[in-house]
């Protein structure tokens, strides 16, 4: 059984969101190499329209709701942003504040995500990951009721820091 209940099959690949610059950034970098041989969708926060949160929860179209649906499905989710001054990018961050919207109007789809498995993948010129970025992600997990299975963090196009945390998401999302 896949996380949430639902069979995992080979229909449900990971899912991975790119919350960084356009382009080929080093979190797209590390993307690949964290996917690498591996069925993984990608979503890049960039190149699709999210609007802000509106306590009024009103919005012109976005892509918000189908990102959701997608996550969903996923076995595993990675929330791969780069680290910009102790945070998360400013995309990724706008992305994560609509969460809300599961928990006022949209609250079956956020049930959905309940028990699915999220890990972060940031990038950053520190040598480890900044703590408060830790606390919020886990945080973020705890609050939706999804399971935080690792924090991968790499310096910018460097090693990873913690081979068990790439271990730990790759076996997740299939590998044998």
């Amino acid at each position: 059984m896949a996380p949430g209940g639902g069979a995992r099959t080979a229909s449900s690949p990971a899912l991975a969101i790119l919350g960084s610059a356009p382009g080929d950034s080093h979190t797209a970098t590390l993307v690949r190499r964290l996917t690498a041989g591996l069925a993984c969708d990608l979503v890049d926060l960039g190149a699709i329209s999210i609007a802000p949160f509106s306590p009024a929860q009103v919005y012109n179209p976005d892509s918000f709701l189908d990102v959701i649906a997608k996550m969903a499905a996923a076995p595993v989710t990675v929330f791969a942003t780069p680290v910009y001054w102790y945070s998360y990018s400013a995309v990724m961050k706008g992305f994560i504040d609509r969460f809300t919207d599961l928990q006022l109007t949209h609250l079956q789809l956020g049930v959905r995500l309940r028990r699915r498995e999220f890990a972060l993948l940031a990038s950053g010129s520190e040598a480890e990951l900044e703590p408060a970025l830790n606390i919020a992600f886990s945080r973020f997990c705890d609050s939706i009721g999804a399971r935080c299975i690792a924090l991968v963090y790499a310096r910018e196009d460097g090693p990873f820091v913690d081979p068990g945390a790439v271990a730990l998401v790759r076996r997740a999302m299939g590998e044998i």
